[in-house]
Formats: structure tokens, sequence, C-alpha cells
């Protein structure tokens, strides 16, 4: 008889968490409190496939960002999973910012992640609309269509026998000595199931869970990192990601683009009390003075609020995995978390088979 699993969150993390779980002969099922898979944290973000430069050797998001870029390029290709391996470039725009360059150089070389320095005159042979003094080339970064990753991982669940229960809220996880009681509502009905295996992937909402079993788990800070995003009318300036040095609670202002070569920009770090998905034209001004120090003809672009997201980040700088009686829960996933997502999945698996 095989084993049941809930799986709590169809976020990214989550489905690749079931996909893993069902592969390895579970029975899943997963909760998801809103109405349609994907549609928060995986869905309000950059949609770039990371390289593994900014995060200290030998730390979970280290690791799970290169493992999790290999094994997310390799999803993609073999399901046709829309991506490209478009490159970065990191920019110092004047001399005072080359030592902190040189910095994410050494760290991108400590964690085994290819990376070529590039003066300014390379840099603006590559991306002609670029202001450098100095750069630092990503040959792996790339981007995905999220959207589409979602719905493919989905599918794949499904074919592999999983369910997904949406509109379904778990309220509490009460740890039995070979099980778990889950007590919650699904589409309006309260309900109290008993499950072998919980995976709380909740994103947000996992932290809340947490304090039945594991009331001394990493906090959530007292307001929300809203990260905006402005898109690009026209044109995208250019071919590759732009990045500039990162700033406290996020990676700077960068210039990405999706699929069909939309133009964004984005995301900034906004501290708010509450959850609230607006983007203020207000904020246009502070967007167009941090992207002019690298693209300056961004004076002549008209820039549209677009969407915007909330980084579920904990106490502490690492991606958290814990487990408690046969509960694993997963805290702080926020960026590199979709690149990170199938080894997230491998490292949960771990896990599991010891329980």
């Amino acid at each position: 008889m095989s084993k049941s699993a809930l799986v709590i969150g169809a976020g990214v993390v989550g489905l690749a968490v079931s996909r893993g779980l069902a592969r390895e002969g579970y029975d899943v099922l997963i909760a998801e409190r809103e109405r349609a898979a994907g549609t928060q944290t995986s869905a309000r973000n950059s949609g770039v496939i990371h390289a593994g430069i900014y995060y200290p050797k030998n730390s979970l998001k280290a690791w799970a960002c290169l493992r999790g870029k290999h094994l997310l390029y390799s999803y993609c290709s073999d399901k046709a999973v829309p991506h490209a391996n478009v490159q970065k470039l990191i920019v110092a725009t004047q001399p005072d910012q080359h030592a902190a360059l040189q910095s994410l150089f050494q760290q991108a070389q400590d964690n085994g992640v290819p990376i070529e320095r590039l003066g300014p005159q390379s840099a603006k042979e590559i991306e002609p609309e670029l202001h450098a003094t100095a750069a630092l080339l990503s040959s792996t970064t790339g981007i995905v269509d999220a959207a589409a990753l979602v719905q493919t991982l989905t599918q794949d669940i499904h074919e592999f026998g999983c369910d997904i229960a949406y509109e379904t809220d778990i309220h509490s996880l009460v740890p039995q000595i070979d099980s778990t009681v889950v007590e919650g509502t699904s589409a309006g009905e309260e309900f109290t199931a008993n499950f072998d295996i919980v995976i709380n992937a909740a994103g947000h909402g996992a932290y809340g869970l947490t304090q039945a079993y594991w009331p001394a788990a990493p906090k959530p800070p007292a307001r929300f990192a809203k990260g905006n995003y402005f898109s690009i009318v026209g044109r995208a300036p250019f071919e590759r990601l732009i990045y500039p040095l990162p700033e406290p609670g996020g990676l700077g202002i960068h210039f990405t683009r999706d699929m069909d070569r939309r133009g964004l920009l984005g995301p900034n770090v906004e501290w708010v009390a509450q959850a609230d998905y607006s983007v203020s034209p207000k904020l246009e001004p502070l967007f167009r003075q941090a992207v002019s120090r690298y693209w300056p003809n961004v004076a002549d672009r008209t820039l549209i609020p677009d969407y915007a997201g909330l980084r579920p980040k904990v106490d502490g700088d690492d991606f958290v995995i814990g487990v408690h009686g046969r509960i694993v829960t997963l805290l702080g996933i926020e960026s590199p978390g979709l690149t990170a997502s199938f080894a997230l999945a491998e490292k949960v698996l771990e896990h599991v088979v010891r329980l």
C-alpha cells in the first residue's frame, strides 16, 4: 500500500516536490489556497534562471541554485517549456563600485559559476545602449516562461496520479507518532484528514502553520518586502539581462525580458505593512533614476506600471528546510526559488525517505 503525502502549496516548488514524491510511489494530494496553481510568488518574479553568483559558498541557496539551474534547463528542454539562455551582465557604473564587482567575481568563482570580467568597451560592444565602467558576464543565466512551467508541471503531476485541491486552506498540522492530522477548509467545507507525510511549501503561509509543531521556526520580517516592476514600451534595449550591484534586500532594479522580448525593469525593494500587488505610478522617477545609471537612454522611453510581488523572507539569508515529526517545512524560498525548485525537491525527498 502506497503512503499518503499532502503537499501544501501549488507553487513551482510545491509542484516539483509533488512530482518527485509521485515518482517515488507516494499517493500525493496538493492543497492550494488559490483557484489555480502558481499564482503567487511563482508568477510574480523576474522569471530568471539564476546562475548562482550571489550566495555564500556552501549555503543551501548556493547549492540549490547551481543544482536547480541544471535540472531546470534539462526539464524545460525535455518538456518544451519556453526558455532561453540569454546571459547576464552585472555592471559597475562608476570606479568606486569596482571593488564590490570584484567581490562578486570571487563569489562566483568560489561557487563554481562560469563568470567573465569585461571592460567598458567590451561591454558596450555587445550591448550598445549600456553604460558601464566594468562588468561581469554570466554565461549560464537564462529566462523561463514561469506560467508555462507551472502549466507543464501541473500536467506532469496529473499524469503521475496527483490531485490538486484548489480553494483549500490548511488551518493546522498536528504531528502524531507516525502521521500528521490536518485540519482545514476546502471549497468552504471544513475537513480533518490524516497523512503519512506532509510537506509545508505554502510560501507566505508556511510560517503561520509552523507554530503548532515548530514554535522556534525562523520568523518573517514585520513588514513585507515588495518588489515592483515597470514594462518598457517598444523594443527591448538589451539582448542580455542587465543587473546593477545588489542592494539590501534584493538584487537592484535590473533589466530583464520575457520570451516575447518584452522588456521589464524591476524589482525594487519596498517595505510595506500590508500585502499589496498594485504598482504606483509615483515610483516611476525612482526607477528612472536607478536605471539611468546603466541605461541613459531610458530618458527617451515610456515606462508603464506592470506587476508586483512579495518576497517570502524569514530571518537569515538562506533557504530553510526543517523536519519535525513527519512534516517537512520550506521557509524563506525567495529568489532564486524558481531556479532552485527541482533541487529543493530533491533535498525534500532525501528527508522524506528517512522518515
